[in-house]
């Protein structure tokens, strides 16, 4: 029996229209990125106020607050930024740290222990000297998650230092602490050439803590693109399954990154939420 969720913002930006879809197709989680044209770190009182009763009205839970930490570059200095925010500006990792606080405090509000954290914009390889850099502007972070019983779940992102299965093992084996884990998201490794499924799940099996699900394959250049869950190259079966024969007891977070053509977030989200289903009910995997 595995658990549903969507991220909200994959479905648009008004954030009470995207909690109805949620509860339509029945996904008992949401995880919060932006909503109302903000970025989730920069809502005001009020706003935070208001996204917490509409999530109670529509009975559903929040799995993860996603944040956009450490999604800056490791060199002080602004540079421009390297990937999508989703809304958030660019700040510099002192200015990571400050915001830092305010994760913890929203993880509290809406009663989730896992916020999501990153590596830091790519620039060349995951050298032995670039992560020890990583390692060391994590230490004071994992000390405050372990002092708030929070954990600090690392995304794989490929436009960060670590992007795929083998380069979030080796951080992971350098970090004991309980209170970091994993955001296994196998698109985001397919997009920097790993076969996700075995090849990168089986290196973070152990310390995976909340999935994502969106699928992906070549164009007709050969390059990596966003496709709807179950229509691309991601062996989604072999994946899901496998999640479920360990009785994975975290959440599976649709987070499709599929737009159809001449279509919308909201109809690339159904797509690919339905796409997902059916690969579930074809193992005969309940849905909780």
């Amino acid at each position: 029996m595995l658990r549903l969720g969507i991220v909200s913002d994959e479905i648009g930006q008004d954030f009470q229209h995207a909690l109805g879809i949620i509860k339509e197709l029945e996904a008992g989680y949401v995880e919060l990125r932006s909503m109302w044209g903000k970025n989730i770190m920069d809502l005001s009182s009020s706003e935070l106020k208001k996204a917490k009763e509409l999530i109670k009205k529509n009975d559903l839970k929040v799995s993860v607050i996603a944040s956009p930490l450490f999604k800056c570059y490791l060199e002080k200095g602004a540079k421009e930024t390297a990937g999508d925010l989703f809304l958030a500006q660019e700040k510099s990792y002192s200015e990571h740290l400050e915001i830092l606080e305010h994760c913890f405090e929203l993880a509290k509000m809406f009663n989730t222990n896992i916020v999501r954290v990153f590596s830091f914009w790519r620039q060349g390889d995951l050298t032995d000297e670039v992560l020890d850099e990583i390692l060391q502007r994590f230490e004071a972070p994992v000390k405050r998650a372990e002092k708030e019983n929070i954990i600090l779940a690392l995304e794989n992102e490929h436009t960060c230092f670590i992007g795929n299965g083998k380069e979030s093992q080796r951080f992971l084996a350098r970090v004991s602490s309980k209170n970091v884990g994993l955001i296994w998201d196998p698109g985001n490794a397919y997009f920097t050439g790993e076969i996700p499924y075995p090849d990168g799940y089986g290196l973070v099996k152990d310390r995976i803590v909340h999935v994502h699900v969106k699928d992906a394959g070549k164009d007709k250049k050969d390059r990596p693109i966003w496709l709807p869950v179950g229509k691309g190259d991601i062996d989604f079966k072999g994946q899901l399954k496998a999640l479920n024969e360990v009785s994975f007891s975290g959440i599976l977070s649709l987070e499709t990154h599929y737009v159809p053509e001449s279509g919308s977030k909201q109809e690339g989200t159904r797509e690919s939420f339905s796409g997902m289903k059916i690969v579930l009910q074809s193992l005969g995997i309940e849905i909780a």
